[in-house]
């Protein structure tokens, strides 16, 4: 088994480099991004402030090469992909600056032996050559200097860039800052995580303590009152979308009867926030496992080992509970960890309609704002999980199906 858990996580890496770099081409070819969306918010300053009808006119061209240096748009899709990732350096605490007629400026840049301070560089060109020293006449060997001209651009005086390099992606725990906030991308995530853990844990717990014992009493009584019964309530369970009965509960038992709050959660009363939005959430898997379990059991209790096991003289508890049931298992084991993806990133659909802060809600604002840092972090989150979790599954299945045995031979 060890060997075979090492093969699977080898495959990793390179199934989450695919996933996550077809997600970072979308982000760079979808319209609406930081940039236009930057650009959108500085004529409606403008407009605001100037008292003419329509906006002073678009961005600088020095404003337009911040903003793509800003979101890493002034580089090829592999190199910014690579920077995002961790695995090449890129600038980090970069900075422009005028040069005067002498070729000479001076630079305020982040202290990167003192974090929360500053010092100043004195940048010089010579020829093709720039130069960068502190005030004492001495180098500083993190930051670089390069020529950084703009087409059109009516400031006849050159531009350069100062910069450091470094490393700085989803290796290094670092997912760039939201365009919204301003703030890092994984505190947002943080914030988020322990409300969407909250209700994925309870869902996911309460789906299996319910719908198994649920489906083998409807399997031991088969084609009686209450299998039929219930049969019938869990098909029309499943046929109503969760989110159409969260609608439903928000209008009839939040506005109208005032038993629940009508949006958001709080910690003090966290069982009074969770029961209306946990039942729409897990009524669809709670539905789904159900049946499994009892068809699951049905068909077993039908097979021949069950018939060798009654000639054999077994009790009827044993053969169920400990045969028959443990072969029922595999189908809900092979989707157990699909499940726990679902626990860590939550149903956006409920956290929308009850606007609960969670990661789902977190994600459906990321693609309607264009947040792309924000997207691509969840993104990371939910890969990760669905990964892991295949994994997971395979380990599950091996543990109910004795005919599964991961050896070298297999």
């Amino acid at each position: 088994m060890r060997d075979y858990v090492l093969r699977r996580l080898l495959l990793v890496p390179l199934t989450f480099v695919g996933i996550t770099f077809v997600a970072f081409c979308f982000t760079r070819f979808v319209p609406g991004g930081p940039i236009e969306q930057a650009l959108a918010e500085r004529q409606q300053a403008d407009r605001k402030r100037s008292s003419a009808a329509r906006p002073s006119g678009p961005a600088s061209p020095e404003e337009l090469d911040n903003l793509k240096r800003r979101y890493g748009f002034d580089r090829s899709l592999i190199e910014a992909y690579a920077i995002w990732l961790g695995v090449v350096p890129g600038p980090a605490d970069w900075v422009t600056v005028r040069l005067d007629k002498e070729g000479k400026a001076e630079a305020e840049v982040a202290d990167d032996l003192n974090p929360g301070r500053s010092f100043k560089l004195n940048v010089t060109q010579s020829g093709k050559s720039i130069s960068l020293t502190t005030a004492e006449g001495k180098a500083r060997a993190p930051w670089r200097a390069e020529a950084a001209p703009l087409p059109d651009d009516p400031d006849k005086a050159p531009r350069v860039l100062i910069y450091r390099q470094a490393y700085a992606g989803l290796l290094q725990a670092e997912l760039g800052d939201s365009t919204i906030s301003d703030k890092p991308v994984w505190d947002e995530i943080k914030a988020r995580l322990p409300i969407s853990a909250w209700f994925g844990g309870w869902s996911l717990l309460l789906a299996y303590a319910i719908s198994i014992p649920l489906g083998v009493a409807k399997a031991l009584k088969r084609d009686g009152w209450f299998d039929r019964g219930s049969s019938q309530l869990l098909f029309i369970l499943y046929s109503v979308p969760g989110f159409l009965l969260a609608v439903a509960g928000l209008q009839l038992l939040c506005h109208q009867l005032h038993w629940f709050p009508t949006k958001g959660f709080d910690w003090s009363r966290p069982f009074y926030h969770t029961a209306l939005p946990l039942a729409c959430e897990m009524i669809g898997a709670f539905t789904a496992l159900t049946l499994f379990t009892r068809n699951g059991l049905l068909d077993n209790l039908a097979a021949d080992y069950v018939r060798t096991a009654k000639a054999k003289g077994l009790s009827n508890r044993r053969i169920v509970f400990v045969h028959a049931l443990r072969n029922s298992l595999i189908p809900l084991a092979a989707t157990f960890g699909s499940n726990l993806g679902f626990f860590l990133t939550g149903s956006f659909l409920i956290e929308v309609t009850f606007n609960i802060p969670g990661l789902g809600l977190l994600g459906y604002d990321s693609l309607v704002q264009r947040n792309f840092p924000i997207f691509l972090g969840l993104l990371t989150l939910s890969s990760l999980a669905m990964l892991l979790g295949n994994i997971v599954s395979d380990l599950c299945v091996a543990a109910v199906d004795p005919r599964i045995r991961f050896d070298k031979s297999a």
